[in-house]
């Protein structure tokens, strides 16, 4: 279900065996990402009891609290993703960036709002080596940005440049440009 870089496996396991059974549906779809070099993979959506984990997640701390908010992030409820970054925060972390950019290639404007909130924080420019290392990853958040702005959102946003994920995208693409 998850594969994480080397540094974050142990927390990683920990945290499996904390969680039990995420029940991930089958078909249901992953992320794969490259981070220094290293696979990150974790599912397109998790289909989960959101109470147990925020629960669980309010009594961890550091990597495995961050690992299971974004893993949060990943649930079938829009409303779960917002608040698991909300409370997520700002991280320097390159493996939380993943989760966030993932996001940004979702239908929820009010998610890819809550993102832009901590990658702003946390700095446009720490998402360059994500970028620089999962272009194609990247470009198919963009394309779906483009894609549920037209499908959705024309109405409230008469230009694709501001809708919330589509503009951030542009943004961390500016600051992973820049020396």
């Amino acid at each position: 279900m998850i594969n994480v870089p080397r540094a974050l496996q142990a927390t990683c396991t920990k945290l499996q065996q904390r969680l039990g059974r995420i029940d991930n549906l089958s078909g249901n779809g992953e992320h794969r990402l490259v981070l220094g070099g290293e696979l990150l993979r974790f599912p397109y959506r998790i289909y989960a009891d959101a109470t147990d984990l925020f629960r669980l997640a309010s009594h961890l701390h550091g990597d495995a609290r961050g690992l299971c908010l974004c893993l949060l992030s990943r649930h079938c409820d829009g409303h779960v993703r917002q608040r698991a970054i909300e409370t997520l925060g700002p991280s320097p972390k390159p493996w939380v960036h993943a989760f966030q950019l993932a996001l940004l290639g979702e239908y929820v404007d009010e998610v890819a709002s809550a993102v832009a909130i901590p990658a702003r924080q946390t700095g446009l420019q720490r998402y360059a080596a994500l970028i620089g290392e999962n272009r194609a990853f990247f470009d198919l958040c963009r394309q779906r940005a483009a894609s549920y702005w037209d499908a959705y959102y024309r109405a409230r946003y008469p230009s694709l440049r501001m809708f919330p994920a589509h503009r951030l995208l542009l943004q961390m693409e500016r600051a992973a440009r820049s020396p």
